[in-house]
């Protein structure tokens, strides 16, 4: 009878302990369930090296990963000059922009064709966000301070850090001074021609050839992003002047001056 009872006693202890064990087993411990949880956190280096990013992109002669030229490499034959930059269309010159940024292993996008709130193209870190906006004029005449203030709203508007202004001219003085101290970046035709004369000739090829592909002089239209056509004013003060005018006229009545050198 006793043996009976102990018996008895023994196997519900047993059962009681394996019933523990398999709850044990099924919960998750704290540890994983934090493991889970943890999210990487951008470090304070990876931050700062967006701003040491676009520092080596605007760096005369900084080297790129590109391979080098083989030997006996035919001479680019395009010359990049203050006057070729000027015969580029609109257009055509953001593309160089952005091109340049991504040889530098920037990951540069050119907005939307049309109104683009004062930004040409978006600078993104690895990470996917955007970082800095640039904008880009390919103008002849110097560029005044209105444009940079401009730009600088934007960045506040952007919540973006950098912003970089790139033209085919040069700055006004007031220009200039509004940019100094802030993140601000001020590209002119002869630092741009400094930066491209500085890159190997693989890539300085490269963006020969993106310039004088088809017809680089020619301006697009910013609302319909298609090339626009010469025409001349038959009334009005300016009767007998010439002008560009969009090819969807009258759907489109944008229109652009004919540069003047």
């Amino acid at each position: 009878m006793w043996s009976l009872i102990i018996t008895c006693f023994v196997v519900i202890a047993v059962i009681d302990v394996l019933v523990k064990g398999v709850k044990k087993a099924a919960k998750p411990t704290r540890r994983n369930t934090a493991k889970r949880k943890a999210r990487p956190q951008r470090t304070a280096t990876a931050k700062s090296s967006d701003h040491q990013a676009l520092k080596k992109a605007f760096t005369p002669n900084a080297h790129t990963n590109a391979p080098a030229p083989t030997p006996h490499r035919k001479e680019v034959a395009i010359h990049w000059t203050t006057t070729f930059l000027r015969a580029l269309e609109w257009k055509r010159y953001e593309e160089i922009c952005m091109e340049y940024l991504r040889i530098k292993n920037c990951m540069a996008e050119v907005t939307c064709i049309g109104a683009d709130g004062g930004i040409d193209i978006r600078i993104k870190n690895p990470e996917g966000k955007v970082f800095a906006v640039a904008q880009c004029k390919a103008w002849s005449r110097p560029i005044g301070v209105n444009l940079i203030r401009e730009l600088y709203g934007v960045m506040a508007a952007e919540k973006v850090k950098h912003g970089i202004f790139l033209t085919t001219s040069e700055y006004t003085s007031a220009a200039l001074a509004f940019a100094k101290g802030k993140n601000l970046l001020l590209i002119d035709s002869d630092e741009l021609i400094a930066l491209i004369n500085g890159l190997d000739d693989t890539n300085k090829k490269r963006l020969g050839d993106i310039a004088t592909q088809g017809d680089y002089t020619t301006p697009t239209c910013v609302r319909c992003d298609t090339k626009m056509v010469r025409r001349t004013a038959k009334t009005g003060k300016n009767a007998g002047n010439e002008f560009w005018g969009c090819v969807n006229y009258p759907k489109c009545r944008m229109i652009m001056n004919i540069k003047r050198e």
